[in-house]
């Protein structure tokens, strides 16, 4: 007990600050987010191509600019920029609550994910330039911990005031980001990589020099088909369900891996990072995404989609703070806002390839007869990366850009 007080004591300031803010903003997202296509459909009334084309929208928003976002992080400093972004999303998300037409719904989600692709590549900066990279791995743990947190209980809080209005909802989520931006301002220390201000030549400049580095392009290919499979959950989950058991409770299922992520996170993140090399744990995470989703849509009962999301979710406990954490090494002390800002680019196009390609293969299947296609090809497509990160890992020396002990 004593020990584990003075962990927590010898935790610094602003990491404090960020895991709140890590937390405060998971519950403001996943109370708006995951309604918003719900509020859309049964009480605007939009047509379900039109809900895609607007959840397209922030998406885009968030995670395609956010190449250009980061390298600004690089150059304003990422508290400014983890400020900027705040304010921007608050205000995006004030929008849903008092607009009721399509530019407005548009303009909406438009600012809400500018302020996503501000804050997240700053933020991911901030928690590398503040880490070691011997407590690095630990402390991205952590952040996805308390952001699985917020999972658990931001639609918990987004169905209870759902049962007022909608418009409870935007404000209740506005108020928290407005919060967050408070707290950031008034005790999150202004830092910057001293590095990073010396190298800054210019935004097209720092978006070359990422670009130029070879393994780091390799990197984010593995990271964006490993993401094309993360996508799948929110997809084989219902589709599944459908399947099976058309009255059972998403939600549980949901909510049962989260926790599982919750409790396993830091533990199971420490144990990889000990045992195994960054590929290897990159590895088994994608192993265990994959074979989640294998198991799931292979065991014809409930228990086989519980079975599957927990091995799912437990693959991620593995996948990201390793993903992270490579990220971080990749950049060094240079650069770390530009490099998290390509990479998140590089996961929305792998979100771009598991939406489409999973929903075509899902309808492939039931064409052809063989329900198990889409399952079959998950595995295959996880198996084949994992193929080559091992063999990235293997021609990997200890003194490149990835350590061969993260």
């Amino acid at each position: 007990m004593i020990s584990a007080l003075r962990k927590l004591t010898s935790i610094r300031l602003p990491f404090w600050v960020m895991f709140m803010n890590t937390f405060s903003m998971a519950v403001g997202f996943y109370m708006m987010i995951p309604l918003l296509a719900s509020y859309l459909l049964n009480d605007i009334l939009l047509t379900v191509t039109m809900v895609g084309i607007i959840s397209a929208i922030r998406s885009f928003s968030q995670q395609g600019l956010s190449v250009l976002c980061g390298t600004l992080a690089d150059k304003l400093g990422y508290k400014r920029t983890i400020l900027i972004g705040l304010l921007i999303r608050t205000f995006g998300f004030g929008m849903f609550g008092f607009v009721d037409s399509i530019p407005g719904f548009i303009i909406a989600c438009f600012f809400s994910g500018l302020g996503g692709s501000l804050f997240n590549p700053a933020s991911y900066a901030y928690y590398a330039a503040l880490s070691t990279s011997s407590n690095r791995i630990t402390i991205y743990a952590i952040r996805e911990m308390l952001s699985n947190m917020g999972f658990v209980v931001g639609p918990v809080l987004g169905a209870l005031l759902m049962g007022f209005h909608f418009k409870y909802v935007s404000l209740a989520a506005t108020l928290i980001f407005a919060f967050s931006f408070f707290f950031s301002l008034f005790f999150l220390p202004a830092i910057q990589s001293e590095q990073s201000r010396k190298a800054y030549t210019g935004i097209w400049s720092q978006m070359q020099n990422v670009w130029s580095n070879r393994p780091f392009r390799r990197f984010m290919l593995f990271t964006m088909i490993s993401w094309s499979l993360v996508t799948q959950l929110y997809i084989a989950v219902p589709f599944r369900v459908h399947q099976l058991a058309s009255d059972a409770n998403i939600g549980l299922i949901y909510s049962s891996g989260a926790i599982v992520m919750v409790l396993l996170q830091v533990p199971l993140s420490k144990l990889g990072n000990r045992r195994l090399q960054p590929f290897g744990v990159m590895s088994l995470g994608t192993l265990l995404l994959a074979g989640g989703l294998f198991t799931m849509g292979m065991m014809g009962s409930m228990w086989g989609i519980y079975a599957g999301v927990i091995a799912f979710m437990i693959g991620q406990v593995f996948l990201q703070p390793m993903m992270n954490t490579m990220v971080s090494d990749y950049a060094g002390d240079e650069q770390i806002a530009s490099y998290f800002g390509f990479n998140s680019f590089a996961l929305s196009i792998g979100a771009i390839i598991g939406n489409v390609g999973g929903g075509y293969l899902y309808d492939l299947g039931n064409v052809l007869g063989w329900q198990g296609l889409p399952w079959v090809c998950f595995l295959v497509f996880g198996l084949i990366n994992i193929r080559f990160m091992l063999k990235e890992q293997r021609t990997t020396s200890s003194g490149s850009s990835v350590r061969s002990a993260v």
